[in-house]
């Protein structure tokens, strides 16, 4: 018995686990069935490299969440032992995703339109987390760039909403009648353009797509103060993924492989052109 299945019972569940169908590096996903519902089962791992997470899991924020129907039907959550279970949807062809890109665009507005309290957790916060970690890599050039980038967007706080922070192409699911952002344990209080710029950068939008996707979100035009917004966040959105991976292999080492780390270094400099 593995210890979702523990848990499930110590709480009297009607249930079935299917079988697993992810094992990440902050926790693992499950397919089974949640009161007669096809569901998805995300339990957190207690070693979670100590990271800033979940704080979507308070109750004030989930509900707010649901309310924006931005994620599937939600059916449990506790924040103290880390379960969220969702009821399953059938997911259509990823090629649909960018064909509606200004339907995502208004999803993602909606979501950055969830309300948040003054004690959640900010990106800054996890940010800083990575870099107490990371101090004797400081002379480091990636970490130094990091940092100035970071200090120089922080003056920008006023554009700051409830951000997901992890929206790459895994994590839109587009069914047969809505669209949904799921996998929200690194969301915090972050600019919008963190969610904005990934998700151009993971969805490979050309041009004419992202002016589609920034006017379903309501941003109109690709003005150069927006095209500058959309490029010094996404370089911050690798240069996080980076700091992020450097982090990770410090608890377990080479959790994540060298190529993996050398395509983001890879990617930085081709974004710095």
């Amino acid at each position: 018995m593995n210890t979702l299945e523990i848990i499930l019972n110590e709480r009297d569940f009607n249930y079935k686990i299917f079988k697993k169908i992810n094992d990440g590096e902050t926790s693992e996903i499950f397919l089974g069935e949640f009161n007669g519902r096809k569901s998805i089962f995300k339990l957190t791992k207690r070693n979670n490299f100590n990271l800033i997470i979940n704080e979507y899991l308070k109750s004030e924020v989930i509900e707010n969440i649901s309310k924006k129907n931005v994620t599937p039907n939600i059916l449990f959550y506790e924040k103290k032992i880390g379960l969220l279970i969702y009821e399953y949807i059938e997911i259509e062809s990823k090629n649909k995703i960018v064909k509606n890109i200004q339907s995502i665009g208004e999803q993602l507005k909606k979501f950055h339109q969830i309300k948040f309290n003054k004690r959640t957790k900010t990106y800054k916060d996890q940010f800083n987390l990575y870099l107490n970690k990371l101090n004797s890599e400081s002379k480091n050039n990636y970490l130094k760039e990091a940092i100035e980038l970071f200090n120089d967007l922080k003056v920008h706080e006023n554009e700051n909403v409830f951000s997901h922070n992890d929206l790459n192409a895994n994590n839109i699911l587009m069914s047969k009648n809505n669209i949904f952002f799921i996998d929200f344990e690194y969301s915090s209080i972050n600019n919008k353009y963190f969610d904005i710029s990934k998700i151009i950068d993971s969805l490979n939008l050309n041009n004419s797509e992202i002016s589609k996707f920034l006017f379903g979100y309501g941003i109109e035009g690709n003005t150069k103060e927006v095209i500058t917004n959309i490029k010094r966040w996404s370089l911050m959105n690798t240069y996080t993924e980076l700091i992020w991976a450097k982090y990770i292999n410090k608890f377990n080492k080479n959790f994540l492989n060298e190529a993996y780390l050398k395509l983001l270094t890879s990617k930085i400099k081709q974004q710095k052109l």
